[in-house]
């Protein structure tokens, strides 16, 4: 009878320190020994209402946020929107944002005219490409082939359309370690229409619908790669952007989530192992001894 308590009770234990292993949650991985290159950024703070140069600034504590509090950003190329097109055409040098995620390198780049040349495919470069995905995301595909289209890419060039977009606000960099997608957070409008009136003429501002969502573009190498990502979909951040002349703009009140699938910092199919509570090493001691009591309680069946 005692020997049949015994293995119940060591079951019972064993049952419990398993499930709490088995339940551990996976654990999301953010970007560590980050570093940028190059001098033209701001670093950009947030105290949960607004968000606002601070030189002074950690990376670390600026890229700690996820998607549901973005927190701070690091600006990349932020002097973009106050060149010409011919000093952009000839601007060349390049603001990064290198670190690791899941024990790989990653560099998160700002964009020159190079970049918005690069043919993505289907004979057009990624400037095409951007602005058609923008038109078809809010709402105004059936302009494009209309000869309309042409005219407002036009007007979107010639107004410094590109300078606009180069410069991305990276507020983090964070890794799922089971799937290994990779997570970006990019600081922009939560409606940039007003933005986007500015560079287009008048006459044409009445085809813009009251909203409008498109994020900057970032260049992302990663595992031998080079991506651009963007996107037209933005979450409501709660922050507001006060420049350093104390005058409130739009800025940053919106977070756009962009993604790539990254190589999972575990072998596939693994599960992550945490560092176990106090409740589940009773298991695990459990465990180890069941082996050692159960061979004595076999010996004293024999």
């Amino acid at each position: 009878m005692k020997s049949t308590l015994m293995k119940l009770w060591l079951g019972a234990s064993i049952i419990a320190g398993m499930s709490a292993i088995a339940t551990t949650p996976a654990v999301a991985g953010s970007l560590t020994g980050a570093t940028v290159t190059g001098t033209d950024y701001y670093k950009v703070s947030s105290d949960g209402t607004n968000t606002f140069i601070d030189p002074s600034a950690t990376l670390s504590t600026l890229l700690q946020g996820d998607a549901s509090n973005p927190g701070g950003n690091v600006e990349l190329f932020a002097s973009s929107e106050s060149l010409s097109n011919s000093e952009f055409v000839t601007h060349t040098d390049v603001t990064s944002l290198t670190g690791q995620i899941g024990g790989k390198d990653i560099t998160l780049s700002s964009l020159t005219l190079a970049d918005w040349l690069t043919d993505v495919g289907g004979g057009i470069n990624l400037a095409q490409k951007w602005f058609s995905d923008a038109l078809t995301a809010n709402g105004l595909g059936t302009l494009i082939g209309s000869g309309l289209d042409n005219l407002l890419y036009g007007q979107f060039l010639g107004n410094g359309g590109l300078q606009r977009f180069s410069d991305p606000n990276i507020s983090y960099v964070n890794q799922d370690d089971t799937t290994g997608l990779i997570t970006i957070g990019l600081a922009g409008h939560f409606n940039a229409r007003d933005m986007l009136a500015e560079i287009i003429p008048p006459a044409f501002s009445g085809l813009l619908p009251p909203s409008i969502q498109a994020s900057e573009i970032v260049k992302v190498d990663y595992n031998g790669e080079t991506e651009y990502l963007y996107g037209f979909e933005a979450t409501n951040s709660g922050l507001l952007s006060l420049d350093d002349n104390n005058v409130y703009t739009y800025s940053h009140t919106g977070n756009y989530q962009v993604a790539l699938l990254g190589t999972p910092p575990l072998p596939s199919g693994s599960e992550p192992e945490d560092v176990p509570e106090s409740s589940t090493l009773l298991g695990l001691i459990v465990v180890g001894g069941l082996f050692t009591a159960g061979g004595k309680l076999r010996k004293a069946n024999c």
